[in-house]
């Protein structure tokens, strides 16, 4: 009986902690125990799939299968993996044109992302509009071509009218004019490009990428075939999304910042620890907490607390260059150094602290800077998971703090 509780205990401890080690031979189990012993190792399957599949979705790859759907571990884990692909094909579309995209389930940036939708289709809205105003009055009106013409010079989309046949540019709107006089290859490059795409005969909506200079740039292209001055004609409706496509990464970025400090925040921190320690890196891990923090924002308002936190990540960032420097919430901060040893980190953050502590906005105040921190060197053939290599951190870190408060006392 201690014998089977023994192999079992040791089993399932693997299966957690070392997955490559965990084996169980049921044929040596008590007769009484064979079921349990066959229950543990397809709990083992179902959890060395779900931690596959875990991992895969922490370093973005959406296209990973999902474990079988008898794997009930993984349920949750598959609701994400379809809501970040759905979400994904949301954005593919709204970057085709579809605006009518809505995002529910994201907090903030489900507000920021049906903000930006609503407006976009509110834009696309008024031009659509005002192209339909213009060809009604065009089929109603003999020779209305010189009406769309000055109506054309005030639309804020680049228009320009090309004969069917030679190719030749028959009107250009004063915005497509300006860009055609600011570069000479610009129109040849949009037309090579949307001669490249399979188009309709009526109308087709085409994204295109264009590089200007070191810049890149985003254009939405409709184009319409109609007949101009008796002549087969094609009109391209050209809209600059590059703002939209801007706003879109900004987005994607500040998901992973903090906005106080502009320091990684927790999630990109939590992530790239995950990452770092699959794929065997050597760091060190500084775990550091503000003292007094509390005092600052009860004594001098949290305006001098704010100043408190960003002054220590300014002095982090100067001496942790090559890190990833991460604000974890309040006064924690999580430094994930590459290459860097124990000592090597602790004469650094030693550098951090003096620095803090004779910083030049101190001057006149009333009350002084400090910082408690603890490291962890993590070797490549560490088993040690990212929350026991934090906890430890996070112990040293108070032994620190505990350390630096006798010494103030005596």
């Amino acid at each position: 009986m201690s014998k089977t509780s023994e192999m079992l205990f040791e089993y399932l401890r693997d299966i957690i902690y070392d997955p490559s080690r965990a084996e169980l031979a049921v044929e040596k189990l008590d007769e009484d125990f064979v079921m349990l012993g066959q229950g543990l190792m397809y709990f083992a399957q179902c959890f060395s799939q779900y931690n596959a599949f875990a991992k895969a979705l922490a370093k973005g790859d959406l296209e990973v299968p999902p474990p079988p759907q008898e794997n009930e571990l993984a349920a949750p884990l598959k609701s994400l993996h379809a809501s970040l692909k759905h979400l994904t094909w949301q954005s593919q579309q709204v970057a085709k044109g579809d605006y009518k995209q809505r995002v529910y389930f994201m907090g903030e940036f489900s507000d920021a992302f049906n903000t930006m939708t609503e407006q976009l289709a509110e834009r696309q809205q008024k031009l659509e509009d005002k192209i339909s105003r213009i060809q009604k009055k065009t089929t109603s009106l003999e020779q209305s071509n010189l009406l769309l013409t000055a109506l054309m010079h005030y639309v804020p989309q680049q228009i320009i009218v090309i004969e069917c046949n030679t190719r030749e540019i028959m009107l250009m709107n004063d915005i497509a004019r300006n860009e055609v006089n600011n570069d000479a290859n610009y129109l040849e490059n949009i037309m090579q490009i949307i001669n490249n795409c399979n188009r309709s005969d009526n109308k087709h909506d085409t994204e295109i990428q264009y590089a200007d200079g070191e810049n890149e740039r985003h254009l939405m292209v409709k184009s319409y075939f109609l007949e101009w001055n008796n002549s087969n004609a094609e009109v391209f409706v050209i809209s600059d999304i590059s703002n939209v496509k801007s706003r879109m990464k900004k987005l994607e970025i500040h998901a992973y910042r903090d906005s106080l400090t502009q320091l990684y925040n927790r999630l990109f921190g939590m992530l790239t620890l995950d990452d770092w320690l699959y794929e065997k890196k050597q760091f060190s891990l500084i775990f550091a907490d503000l003292d007094f923090l509390k005092y600052v924002n009860d004594e001098y308002g949290h305006g001098e607390g704010d100043k408190y936190i960003i002054n220590t990540a300014k002095y982090l960032n100067i001496f942790f260059q090559a890190a990833v420097v991460c604000r974890l919430g309040g006064d924690e901060f999580m430094l994930l150094v590459p290459d860097m040893e124990y000592d090597e980190a602790h004469a650094a953050m030693n550098k951090v602290s003096h620095n803090l502590q004779k910083d030049e906005y101190l001057e006149g105040k009333a009350y002084s800077y400090s910082i408690s921190f603890g490291i962890i060197a993590v070797q490549a053939d560490n088993n040690l998971s990212a929350g026991d290599i934090l906890s430890a951190a996070d112990e040293k870190m108070y032994e620190h703090k505990r350390m630096r408060k006798k010494a103030r006392r005596a």
